[in-house]
């Protein structure tokens, strides 16, 4: 990606003020999140952590109202790091509470993806915060081992050890007393790639100018379906195997046009990027947090159209609303 002819840096950033109607304000949204939850864990008959341990014919995608739950995951998602910031700033550990509830939460209702997004995102605001590298070196490479740790519990718990192993398919050479989380996540970095060089030996004969692959996720399902009809759009192209079944950020461009899909996706991205990155005010430190997300995970996934992690802007907009720019201090974090 690029970013026009300015400094990749993270520089001086303008730091928010938390004032007590912040915190507020953020507890309101979270008891919002909350009361939706409540009612779509009522409207599902459950949830899929109980699902899974007794023996339900239901999954995780049968969890949720439509249109609604990408809504509450790009909800809790802002809340997330804005809870985690709130508490490095201010040492409440309230809101490091907050972070963390929604970590479990994903847990129970088994949607890895949302956790790896929150990971991510309250990594890149640690990083703008801290002053000290050989400590931030240190809890990267502690929270990384945790990280595919939990990643391979959770895999485990979703899919089933024995069938993931059957899939990846694992060469004697393979050390077995690694973490399963290890071959999880190997194989979640080449799998997407794969696909995607395979999809590439299919040739693209009618353009789509509308991106209904590439955008389609961006609407709720209820838009989605009057725009791009029921079936929606293709996201993962060709697979080499349904059980891996992502593709890059870069599928679904070139289903819709080809190599031409790719390069107009790519200098979207580059542009978003830079307008996002080098925005001004409070919302800088959240923004930088979530577009660092979309392009690390962009291996896997388009972010910058899925609608469950592109609406956190809207929702950081909506939070700090009313917080004027010239009335807070630019400092630099420490």
């Amino acid at each position: 990606m690029f970013v026009f002819n300015k400094e990749l840096s993270i520089g001086k950033i303008q730091l928010l003020t938390i004032t007590e109607k912040l915190k507020k304000r953020i507890f309101r949204f979270f008891y919002l999140w909350a009361i939706v939850s409540i009612f779509e864990i009522i409207a599902s008959g459950g949830v899929p952590i109980v699902w899974l341990f007794t023996g339900s014919s239901k999954d995780y995608m049968d969890f949720g109202i439509h249109s609604i739950h990408g809504l509450m995951n790009a909800l809790e998602l802002s809340l997330g790091i804005l809870g985690y910031y709130v508490y490095r700033v201010t040492k409440e550990k309230k809101f490091l509470f907050l972070t963390f509830t929604f970590f479990i939460w994903n847990l129970i209702i088994i949607t890895r993806q949302v956790d790896v997004v929150l990971i991510v995102e309250v990594f890149f605001v640690y990083l703008l915060l801290s002053d000290n590298k050989l400590k931030l070196i240190r809890n990267i490479l502690i929270s990384s081992l945790l990280f595919v740790i939990l990643f391979g519990i959770a895999g485990d718990a979703r899919s089933g050890a024995d069938s993931f192993t059957q899939l990846a398919q694992p060469t004697d050479n393979w050390p077995d007393w690694l973490p399963s989380g290890f071959l999880w996540v190997y194989i979640y970095i080449t799998t997407p790639l794969n696909n995607l060089l395979f999809s590439f030996t299919f040739s693209i004969k009618h353009y789509q100018f509308l991106f209904p692959n590439t955008l389609s996720l961006l609407f709720p399902s209820f838009i989605r379906g009057l725009i791009y009809g029921p079936e929606g759009g293709d996201v993962s192209g060709n697979l080499v195997t349904d059980a891996f079944n992502v593709s890059s950020a870069f599928a679904s461009p070139y289903q819709d046009m080809g190599y031409y899909g790719i390069m107009l996706f790519s200098v979207f991205a580059g542009a978003f990027t830079n307008v996002v990155w080098w925005c001004k005010g409070i919302k800088r430190v959240f923004f930088r947090a979530i577009i660092a997300q979309i392009l690390i995970l962009s291996i896997f996934f388009n972010h910058f159209f899925y609608l469950p992690v592109s609406f956190q802007f809207v929702w950081i907009l909506i939070i700090l609303r009313n917080y004027k720019n010239e009335e807070l201090p630019i400092i630099k974090p420490n």
